[in-house]
This record gives structure tokens, C-alpha cells and sequence, in this order.
């Protein structure tokens, strides 16, 4: 009886297996329909192998300070190494390196104020006077930034001309070449001088026709300096046939107006008087016979010089011809007073 009574209960009932089989199977469904998290948070489950986040170890983990960004954030700007020079995106240009010392342009060379404008043009260091018809004057300058100022001029006759540079304070040299072809080439060297604080330099030569190159050069020490090219041929006075006159010229001299040249004529031999007097400083007189006419000194004939204590007198007897008389200050500004007859 007792045996068959256990049988019975043990018929009845579900044994811990089945119940356990029974409950995998609901827990299988509940988290295939819920997953892990709506199980986990059952109080009182606590199946093995569901996927539970322990509460304790969550904590941990947010207490766990976090490692220093490898970059910095993305609100401060990144530093990138240097984009190429050429891209368009590159980072500014570097700022430029002093330039190395440039030479000042010269000084321009001005015109004085004393003498007519000539005819000139500027370029650079050099003046381009044309055809040299008169006489120009100019101021300019030399020195360690504009070594040399040059001077480009015509004749377009055969002429006598003088150069004249002063008013300096230090040595300056001064050359007269011919322009190659007027291509403003030095073809060769004519003449040279220098001028110092004492001294004038100067220049006198027959020219012909062509072109020529007058350099204004630096010598020792940055200086000023004035400068006369006087074409004489086209500034000679002309008094005309001397036979049975007298002819009285009046004049004065300054550093502006250093000479001045007349010419007559003869239409016969006669015997010439030149009288050179009234002046307060040495002035000097020469008398010249004239090529053809033309203006240009041929040779020299005669010479002598006034002061202030006695005139200068030239007496002498000439052929049938053309002749020039120079009237030149030697020492500082003086009148002076020419008389020319041939009785």
C-alpha cells in the first residue's frame, strides 16, 4: 500500500527538473521578447546567464577619470605643420627681409637760374642738351652715390667752345670725349681737367661737327659744384668793318659771364689799336685771326693784359681778313671797357 501511495504522488505532480525545464523555457520567451534588461531589473532573479550589468561595477566605471585627449578639443585651433609656400590656403606670408641698401637716385642736375634755359633733357645722370647753341649753365653734384654726371651735346658747325666747373669743395674731374655716332658712346678722349676750391677748371677747344661727351666725375669727396658749356663761335659779337672807325664796347664780368669774343673785318690792310682798360682786377685780352670768316680761331696773333693801375693795348698792323678779339676775366668780377679802331 505505502509503495503504491508514493507512485501515486509522484504521478500527480512535477518533479524540480521539469519545473526547472518549464521556467527556461518562459524565461527563454520573456527575453526574446523583452531582452535581458527587463528581467535583470525583476527583483529576486538572478539567472546565471543572463547578461546583468552590476550597479556596483557601473559606478566604478564612471568614477574611472578619463584619459587626457590625444588631441585637443575641436573648439581650439589645431597646430599643422606649415602648408607649401604655393598653396592657395597657406599660412601667411613670413614678413620680408629688409631689402639690402639701394643707392640714392642722384640729385637731379638743375638748370641755374642766372642763364636762359637751354634746350635739355634728363635722363638719369645724364642731360641731353641738342645742338649746343649758346651758352648753358648748370648746378648738380657728385659723390660716393652718384659718382660721375655726363652731358650730351651737337655742333652742327665747326665752333670754338669752353668749358668752365667751379664752386666745388673738393677735387672734381672734368672730360671732354666724342660720342661715338651720336649713340651716346665715349668714342675717345679729347681733353681733361679738374677743378679744386681754389681753382677753376677749365676746358677750351675747337669742335666739329658731331656729337660729344662731357663726364663730371667724382675725385675725392662728395661736393656741389657749377658748370658753364659756352658755345663761343654763336656768341661772338660782330662790330662789323673797322677801317677809319672807333668802336667803344662796355661790359663786366662775373663767375656767370667770364669772357666775352668780338670779331670785325678789314677790307684792307691797316694798322689795328686795342685798348682794354677801366677794370679792378686782371683782365686779359687776346687777338686771333678767324678762319674764313666762320667764327672759329685760327691762331693766335696778339695778347696782353689790364689792371687797375694801367689798360691793356694791342697795336698792330693787319692784312685783309676776319678777326677775333677775346676779352677774359682772370681773378673776380670787374667792368672793363674795349676800344677798337684803325685809323
Amino acid at each position: 500500500m505505502s509503495s503504491g501511495g508514493s507512485g501515486g504522488s509522484g504521478g500527480g505532480g512535477l518533479n524540480w527538473k521539469e519545473v526547472v525545464a518549464i521556467l527556461g523555457v518562459i524565461t527563454g520567451i520573456l527575453v526574446f521578447i523583452f531582452g535581458d534588461k527587463f528581467l535583470c531589473n525583476l527583483k529576486g532573479v538572478n539567472v546565471g546567464f543572463l547578461r546583468c550589468d552590476n550597479p556596483s561595477e557601473r559606478k566604478a566605471a564612471t568614477e574611472t577619470p578619463a584619459l587626457p585627449p590625444k588631441f585637443p578639443p575641436s573648439s581650439e585651433p589645431v597646430k599643422q605643420d606649415p602648408i607649401p609656400f604655393s598653396s592657395p590656403t597657406s599660412t601667411p606670408s613670413p614678413a620680408p627681409e629688409t631689402p639690402a641698401p639701394v643707392s640714392p637716385s642722384p640729385s637731379p642736375v638743375k638748370l641755374s637760374a642766372d642763364e636762359k634755359p637751354c634746350t635739355a633733357e634728363q635722363n638719369g645722370s645724364t642731360v641731353n642738351l641738342g645742338s649746343l647753341e649758346r651758352s648753358c649753365s648748370f648746378a648738380g653734384n657728385v659723390s660716393s652715390n652718384n659718382l660721375e654726371n655726363r652731358y650730351r651735346f651737337k655742333i652742327d658747325n665747326p665752333s670754338n667752345i669752353s668749358l668752365f666747373l667751379d664752386d666745388v669743395n673738393s677735387e672734381v674731374e672734368m672730360f671732354l670725349y666724342s660720342d661715338r655716332d651720336g649713340t651716346g658712346s665715349i668714342q675717345y678722349q679729347l681733353e681733361n681737367t679738374s677743378a679744386i676750391k681754389s681753382r677753376t677748371g677749365v676746358i677750351e677747344q675747337e669742335l666739329g661737327v658731331g656729337s660729344y661727351i662731357l663726364v663730371v666725375k667724382l675725385k675725392a669727396r662728395d661736393t656741389p659744384y657749377s658748370l658753364q658749356i659756352i658755345n663761343n663761335t654763336t656768341q661772338i659779337e660782330n662790330v662789323g668793318y673797322l677801317e677809319d672807325k672807333t668802336l667803344t664796347k662796355n661790359g663786366s664780368f662775373n663767375l656767370k659771364h667770364r669772357q666775352k669774343f668780338y670779331s670785325f673785318q678789314l677790307a684792307n690792310p691797316s694798322s689795328i689799336s686795342l685798348s682794354l682798360g677801366g677794370v679792378n682786377s686782371e683782365v686779359e685780352m687776346v687777338l686771333y685771326s678767324d678762319r674764313k670768316g666762320t667764327g672759329v680761331i685760327q691762331y693766335q696773333l696778339e695778347n696782353t693784359s689790364a689792371f687797375n693801375s694801367k689798360p691793356g693795348i694791342i697795336k698792330t698792323t693787319l692784312r685783309v681778313g676776319n678777326y677775333i678779339v677775346l676779352v677774359r676775366s682772370k681773378l673776380r668780377d670787374t667792368d672793363y671797357t674795349l676800344t677798337m679802331s684803325a685809323p
